[in-house]
């Protein structure tokens, strides 16, 4: 993928044109602007996430889509983004987000409360994700740990640097999961 080598800010109608050997003028035929194509792009993306079984348990579906879009985001790290861009990117997002409706719908939430949940969860998960791949969860550099040790106002943040230390993306991302699962199941019982 083009916007893999290229990253989103190289990406352009012109070099996607030149990756696949086609000139610009087809690709705005088929897709009118890069934003276009950028959906498309992005639906893609989408359609691999595929619905679970709906008779499994709505926590469970909940993870397996978690999951899908962690290992979406490592395999294309510069288009994941994308993601975070539209609000809708075409029918294969519109179908992931029927599945994500439908959990918090089987959940208990009521149909009120889906929409900013549904939004909330999704932007977490994304997130998550995102800050994985970016290098937010990387380990701290001798030179951010210097910077800390300097502060005198930091108790609690140096005492837990060890476990910062030995803290695996793993671990954030299924607290980040179990978190969220927590907080749904909160709300929904809260809403009975």
């Amino acid at each position: 993928m083009e916007i893999e080598r290229a990253g989103l800010e190289g990406f352009s109608l012109r070099c996607a044109a030149r990756a696949i050997g086609c000139d610009v003028a087809t690709l705005s035929y088929h897709f009118g602007s890069k934003e276009g194509l950028e959906r498309a792009v992005a639906d893609s993306l989408q359609a691999e996430v595929h619905a679970p079984q709906r008779s499994l348990p709505w926590q469970e579906r909940f993870v397996a889509i978690a999951r899908t879009y962690r290992k979406i985001a490592k395999r294309h790290p510069n288009a994941f983004a994308l993601l975070l861009r539209f609000w809708t990117t075409g029918p294969s997002d519109l179908q992931v987000a029927e599945e994500w409706h439908k959990i918090l719908f089987d959940a208990g939430l009521p149909e009120e409360e889906i929409p900013a949940l549904g939004f909330a969860t999704y932007a977490a998960i994304l997130g998550v994700c995102s800050g994985e791949i970016g290098g937010l969860l990387s380990k701290p550099s001798a030179a951010e740990l210097a910077n800390i040790e300097q502060q005198d106002d930091l108790p609690l943040t140096k005492k837990l640097l060890p476990i910062f230390a030995r803290l695996r993306d793993e671990d954030v991302f299924e607290a980040a999961i179990t978190n969220i699962l927590l907080g749904i199941e909160a709300l929904a019982a809260q809403k009975k």
